[in-house]
């Protein structure tokens, strides 16, 4: 069974769910950040070595202890969770830099490290980012959205 004829048998695994054991693998083919990753082989790793902006490293600071602070991974401050979960969210403040960090980044960036190493989480989150959630997490759109929020309320 090659391709196109995998498909309903894979759409079938996924609406009953896709095993934890597998599903790093499977969100990185089915987001695309497997190809994103092997065409950018270096780059998280570059990323990872810069200092970033510290505007955004205060802020990914303050909400480390916050995501899942309960699971084993992440329970210890300064643990190896917690580190990766740092180095996911720093790598891609300096990836994008015009989006930056927002809160609502973390609970995702901790999910997909649950279920694959600090380097695959980045290019899964860069694919929900830029692929599936474009803009959803800009400065701009956030400042609009809270905007629009306060204008129902005055005219409800």
């Amino acid at each position: 069974m090659r391709g196109a004829a995998l498909l309903p048998r894979i759409r079938l695994r996924c609406q009953k769910g896709i095993p934890p054991s597998l599903r790093g693998r499977a969100w990185q083919y089915l987001s695309g950040s497997k190809v994103k990753l092997e065409q950018n082989i270096g780059k998280f790793e570059e990323l990872d070595c810069l200092p970033g902006d510290p505007k955004w490293l205060d802020v990914i600071e303050r909400d480390l202890h916050r995501q899942f602070p309960f699971h084993e991974m992440f329970v210890s401050r300064g643990g190896h969770g917690q580190q990766d979960l740092f180095r996911v969210l720093k790598a891609y403040t300096l990836y994008r830099p015009e989006e930056g960090y927002c809160q609502a980044q973390a609970p995702i960036a901790a999910v997909l490290l649950m279920h694959m190493p600090a380097e695959q989480a980045f290019w899964c989150l860069v694919q929900i980012c830029e692929k599936y959630l474009p803009g959803y997490y800009s400065e701009k759109l956030s400042k609009e959205s809270l905007s629009s929020r306060e204008s129902e309320d005055t005219y409800l």
